[in-house]
């Protein structure tokens, strides 16, 4: 943990990935992150591969450098000593809709009432304010929505998922950074905020940021769509042994690049006259690159003479070849340690290098409500009235045997 944040309360009261994922960086940073769970546990802990039940690896990579409570947040005596937790709370975010986390009494205006310096940050679906407000949203639905998927297709001619949540993960980095802006507004003025975060509009600005294009105009000048992005031919080119990834982008790479394989013809022709018409036709150079060029020496050679032409490139790594990638070793991005009840286990450290910040040992991702003693004593709470929260069976807390609840207090 970096001790940016030392000393800054979060609450999340989240589930599955997106507000996860934002409050893991906010705890890599040095937050004390609160885990708000049910008596069941987030329900991602029981998606993907784990070796004991509630540890899977898919909840583990989105929950270190957290502590758990584990109530019922439907029971009135709970949910008070959660209201105990969020008096004292610089941030609180949630990714329920906005009716269930109303109904649950958590919603901004009563979570203010008891705060008013809260930094309340909502991670929707959809904006409130429009006519999709309730509908239900996760990341397919978003991809499909914002056109993602519309986008990604084009290669293929038909919608395409990205074989990730890769909504969950922009909009978890954009509510991040909403989180950080609204604790620097708190601790400059001593002023809550309400942030809303919501998944469709988040994931329509990524998409046209580069595609608005001649939209970006009054009247529109042209159409939709970055030409050199949107290439059906803009994709890892074959070569004679495998695959590479090419940087020829700019007016004076492609003359470079043309030059060096002898492609006078296309240099002196129509496509590269000039910058413009080498804009406009971005397609057919990717096309005569990856169709007739590439294909005629390995990766290595190619490599070697983008290198000497001061041109990026790349070869196409499997997923499992970056454990063992020399520079991600050299850098340390993966690590191993013990966790008290799942064993000896890996994950990627947060992905930064800090010189002249004070640190401290990470937080192993915790069992369902494994600090809700810890917790519920630091708002308060005597060790007897813990023990009645315990046997009205309305609070959780889980020690050294992650499949059975304890009720050891003392």
């Amino acid at each position: 943990m970096m001790k940016f944040l030392d000393g800054v309360k979060v609450v999340e009261i989240g589930h599955i990935l997106m507000a996860p994922y934002a409050t893991q960086f906010l705890g890599d940073f040095g937050a004390d992150v609160i885990k708000v769970e049910s008596l069941d546990g987030d329900y991602y802990r029981q998606l993907g591969l784990g070796r004991k039940r509630g540890m899977t690896a898919q909840w583990m990579s989105v929950n270190r450098n957290k502590r758990s409570i584990s109530l019922d947040l439907k029971d009135p005596e709970a949910r008070e000593t959660l209201n105990a937790l969020l008096r004292d709370a610089d941030i609180v975010v949630h990714n329920m809709r906005v009716k269930a986390i109303e109904r649950l009494g958590l919603g901004y205006d009563a979570v203010k009432a008891l705060n008013p310096k809260v930094v309340y940050c909502a991670a929707i679906g959809f904006g409130q304010d429009g006519p999709y407000a309730d509908f239900p949203a996760f990341d397919d639905i978003i991809q499909a929505y914002s056109g993602l998927a519309a986008v990604n297709g084009v290669g293929s001619g038909k919608p395409t998922f990205l074989p990730l949540a890769i909504v969950d993960k922009v909009v978890a980095l954009m509510l991040g950074q909403a989180m950080l802006a609204g604790l620097h507004r708190q601790r400059a003025t001593g002023k809550g905020c309400y942030i809303e975060t919501p998944m469709f509009e988040a994931a329509v600005t990524v998409v046209l940021n580069q595609h608005l294009n001649g939209h970006s105009y009054v009247p529109a000048e042209a159409g939709l769509g970055y030409k050199r992005v949107m290439s059906p031919h803009r994709q890892p080119a074959p070569t004679k042994d495998g695959y590479i990834v090419h940087g020829v982008y700019k007016f004076e790479h492609w003359r470079r690049f043309l030059t060096e394989t002898g492609r006078q013809d296309v240099l002196d022709g129509p496509l590269m006259a000039d910058q413009h018409a080498m804009a406009n036709n971005i397609a057919g150079l990717y096309q005569i690159a990856a169709q007739e060029i590439l294909p005629t020496r390995t990766t290595a050679e190619w490599r070697a003479l983008f290198d000497e032409l001061d041109i990026p490139s790349a070869p196409v790594l499997q997923m499992e070849d970056l454990e063992n990638d020399p520079h991600l070793k050299a850098v340390g991005l993966f690590e191993e340690y013990d966790h008290p009840s799942q064993g000896r286990l890996r994950w990627m450290r947060a992905p930064f290098t800090v010189r002249d910040v004070e640190t401290s040992a990470d937080r192993h991702p915790p069992e369902i409500g494994e600090h809700s003693l810890e917790v519920l004593r630091e708002v308060g709470l005597t060790d007897e009235q813990i023990e009645a929260l315990h046997a009205r069976g309305v609070i959780r807390d889980f020690s050294e045997q992650p499949d059975q609840a304890t009720r050891k207090v003392g």
